[in-house]
C-alpha cells in the first residue's frame, strides 16, 4: 500500500476526530488530500507526534488518532514504556512503516533492523500489524470499545507520492484552529 492510500483510509476513519500527523512527508501528502481543523501536522516536530497525541487523549473524552512514522517513532522511542504506563484507551496510534526517512531523501531508518512492533508488544502494548486499506480499517473498528492502548504497525511502500507541494501553514494557526476543533 502507497503511504497516500493509508492516509486517505485514516482521513475517513477519523473523519471529526483529532488526528496528530507526523511530520515531513507525511504531512504534505495529508495536506493534499484534506485538510481540517481536527488535523494537527506537527511541522519539523520528528519524534513527538505520539507524545504529543498521548496529551492529547490523556486530556480528550473522545477518541484521539495519531499518524507516526517509523523514523519518527524512533526518535521518540521512549514513548513506547510511558503510553503502557498511561494506557489511554481512547488512543489509536498508527506508525506508516516504509522502513526509510522518506523525506530525508529515503535514507533507512532502523526499522530495517529492529522490530518495532515486536518491541511495543514485548512492553506489553497492544499491537498489530497489516498491509492493506481493507485491514487497517477493520483493526480500527475492532478497537473502538478498546480497554487500552493501540498500536497498528502499517507496511507501507518506500518513496513519497511525486508532486505534492511544500505544506507551508503557520503553525500557530494550524494550532489555534486545533485546539477550536478539539474543545468544541
Amino acid at each position: 500500500m502507497k503511504r497516500i492510500e493509508a492516509l486517505a483510509v485514516l482521513d475517513e476513519v477519523f473523519a471529526s476526530d483529532p488526528l496528530v500527523i507526523t511530520c515531513g512527508a507525511t504531512a504534505r501528502e495529508m495536506a493534499s488530500l484534506s485538510r481540517k481543523k481536527t488535523h494537527l501536522p506537527l511541522l519539523d516536530s520528528m519524534g513527538l507526534t505520539t507524545p504529543v497525541g498521548l496529551g492529547i487523549a490523556l486530556g480528550h473524552k473522545g477518541r484521539v488518532g495519531v499518524i507516526d512514522g517509523d523514523g519518527s517513532l524512533l526518535m521518540g522511542f521512549s514513548i513506547l514504556p510511558t503510553l503502557k504506563a498511561y494506557a489511554p484507551k481512547n488512543l489509536i496510534v498508527i506508525v506508516l512503516d516504509n522502513g526509510q526517512h522518506a523525506s530525508a531523501d529515503g535514507m533507512y531508518s532502523q526499522a530495517n533492523v529492529v522490530d518495532i512492533a515486536g518491541a511495543a508488544k514485548g512492553l506489553g502494548l497492544w499491537t498489530a500489524q497489516c498491509d492493506s486499506a481493507d485491514e487497517l480499517k477493520k483493526l480500527i473498528s475492532s478497537r473502538e470499545k478498546s480497554d487500552e492502548v493501540s498500536l497498528i504497525f502499517v507496511k507501507i511502500e518506500t518513496g513519497n507520492t511525486p508532486n505534492i507541494p511544500f505544506y507551508l501553514a503557520d503553525p500557530a494557526k494550524l494550532g489555534a484552529d486545533f485546539i477550536e476543533a478539539v474543545a468544541g
